[in-house]
């Protein structure tokens, strides 16, 4: 089975490892620079004593990875806990506390100088701020103008149809994207659909976007109640 004599002293120790010290195959690994996928070849018809897999189980109970695992594990079960309480505390939402949430959304991430529009790569936060603009204004889809924001390299027409999909902007309302040149020190890949502009056409946005900052201004001082 083993011609070499580098070989056969590895295959003869690989064995002794794990039929006389009972070591895992990632210890014997560890031990001779071997391939994980050989030591099993050549030990799998070793049978472990009942006293080495207590060993190996214990080791593999108590080893930092499955340790770090456990814990990770245990937090996310308690996070999905504290979420699901706290989505109880919000039974529903009326359409003054819509109207509120939409404004002070605006105010955060909505244009304060120029037209009436709101930037973000949240799918959900654009899906909430599209309802909010046809439920408070009666702004349909294709009364908005779109306009991406992307890396060098990305799929432009992929990435205006799946904003399309998502918020029914017919895809002539979409203009050139803002594509960032290749070597900008950017990192890619973490905004796959980049970011859109979303942006309210026609007469009157002046006006709307006024309405809509004032609304915040006065969620702000109606606060101050609260000090």
């Amino acid at each position: 089975m083993v011609q070499k004599p580098q070989k056969r002293f590895e295959y003869e120790k690989a064995r002794f490892l794990r039929e006389r010290k009972g070591l895992s195959y990632n210890e014997i690994k560890k031990e001779l620079n071997l391939s994980k996928s050989t030591i099993s070849l050549w030990c799998r018809d070793i049978q472990l004593s009942e006293k080495q897999q207590e060993r190996l189980r214990h080791n593999w109970l108590n080893s930092p990875k499955l340790g770090a695992l456990a814990n990770k594990i245990k937090r996310e079960k308690e996070i999905k806990i504290i979420k699901d309480s706290a989505k109880k505390e919000i039974q529903e939402m009326s359409l003054d506390a819509f109207k509120i949430a939409g404004a002070i959304l605006y105010w955060a991430e909505g244009t304060k100088t120029q037209n009436t529009g709101i930037s973000n790569a949240d799918p959900r936060m654009i899906e909430f701020m599209m309802r909010w603009l046809n439920k408070i204004f009666n702004i349909k889809p294709n009364q908005i103008k779109a306009y991406l924001h992307i890396h060098y390299g990305d799929d432009d027409k992929r990435i205006k149809k799946y904003w399309s999909k998502l918020t029914g902007i017919p895809l002539v309302n979409f203009g050139k994207s803002f594509i960032k040149p290749k070597g900008t020190g950017h990192r890619t890949n973490i905004l796959p659909n980049g970011i859109i502009k979303i942006r309210v056409a026609g007469k009157g946005t002046e006006n709307l976007r006024h309405r809509i900052l004032a609304w915040s201004e006065k969620i702000y001082e109606l606060s101050k109640k609260y000090k």
